[in-house]
């Protein structure tokens, strides 16, 4: 399998905790031998720099062990470095992937009880009406108020709910697609951040942190041993920042083509679909199937362009229109309020970023 690559965006995710935390960014950028520092990305060079695949699982690893805490502050307890390797080997002997999750509950009730906090017991997922669909849900998150939920925060909560679905995958050796996503807080406007990790529906301002899938999946067995765990182990997080839907999205090769930088020409219909090696017809037929257009899918990659540059407080709105290739500001402000219902501006007021100072 080639070596996936992961924008460096979320490498700076990771080490924006680690300042937080009185960490200095320039050693861990350092010690794990990046060729740039992710958090000095400039304004006018590309902002798709990528990392691999490894180095970011190395990087989640360190800043983990420098917080001394697995979950990066989520959870209602620092979780001790070696928590997952101890977990893995106390549900990988299960004879289904329901039982397993059970199992987890039972795990992290003696961590937690160990600390003295309550911990719900309940099993770890519902079904729906029909038995159709199972919900897991994450109940040891912080339930954040609502003042106090920022992109950071957020991003966190479904990275790692991310990484529960991909070790669940990881368990039965299948792909479990997701049907939606339920996250506590207010939505937070970074869609191309959210589908990193999910590709799916992601519904804010509920009263659980979970996801759905079909329920078929809870009874299907787990195909790894303690062998294979071990191996698993030695490179951790690694394996599960790799798995992927071998049946990807049409969706999703778009967008990786059109990318996010708009300063260059978007390629047209036709050129997308020879870049696909499929015919223009099955082109159109595939993403009807989805549910979408060539249209729509470029205009949310526009959308969430626009909205990573301008969570950036160094970049005037102006700024950010011309690098979006808008030769007017007001055609700018038109279109992200078509895209988002709001102003560039209301944006930024509603998740505190300054707007940069002019350069005389």
């Amino acid at each position: 399998m080639s070596e996936q690559a992961i924008p460096a965006k979320y490498a700076r995710l990771l080490l924006k905790v680690a300042a937080e935390n009185g960490h200095r960014v320039e050693q861990i950028v350092e010690e794990m031998g990046f060729s740039f520092n992710p958090m000095d990305l400039s304004t006018d060079q590309q902002l798709e720099q990528d990392i691999t695949a490894q180095e970011f699982s190395r990087l989640y690893s360190r800043v983990s062990e420098l917080l001394k805490d697995e979950c990066f502050g989520i959870t209602r307890t620092k979780v001790p470095m070696g928590t997952f390797r101890m977990f893995c080997y106390s549900v990988i002997h299960s004879p289904t992937l329901r039982i397993a999750l059970q199992r987890s509950v039972d795990f992290y009730a003696m961590l937690y009880e160990a600390k003295g906090l309550p911990i719900n017991k309940e099993k770890p997922y519902y079904l729906s009406e029909d038995g159709e669909y199972t919900t897991l849900v994450h109940r040891t998150f912080r339930v954040e108020p609502r003042n106090d939920m920022d992109l950071q925060k957020q991003l966190t909560i479904i990275n790692y709910m991310s990484m529960w679905h991909r070790f669940c995958c990881w368990l039965i050796g299948t792909y479990i697609p997701i049907k939606e996503v339920k996250v506590t807080g207010p939505e937070i406007l970074s869609n191309s951040g959210y589908r990193f990790y999910f590709d799916c529906p992601i519904h804010f301002q509920q009263q659980e942190n979970a996801f759905t899938f079909k329920a078929h999946f809870l009874d299907a067995p787990l195909v790894h041993t303690e062998e294979s765990l071990h191996q698993f182990l030695k490179t951790a997080p690694l394996e599960l920042f790799t798995i992927v839907n071998e049946d990807e999205s049409i969706i999703k090769k778009i967008r990786s083509l059109i990318g996010s930088n708009f300063t260059r020409k978007i390629p047209s219909f036709d050129e997308v679909a020879e870049m696909l090696n499929i015919s223009s017809r099955t082109l159109r037929r595939r993403l009807e199937k989805e549910g979408t257009s060539y249209q729509r899918v470029k205009d949310d990659c526009r959308r969430d362009a626009a909205i990573d540059y301008l969570t950036r407080s160094d970049m005037s709105i102006n700024s950010v229109a011309s690098m979006m290739g808008f030769d007017e500001p007001s055609a700018f402000h038109r279109s992200f309020k078509k895209w988002t219902s709001i102003t560039p501006g209301e944006f930024r007021k509603r998740n505190c970023v300054k707007e940069a100072e002019a350069v005389e």
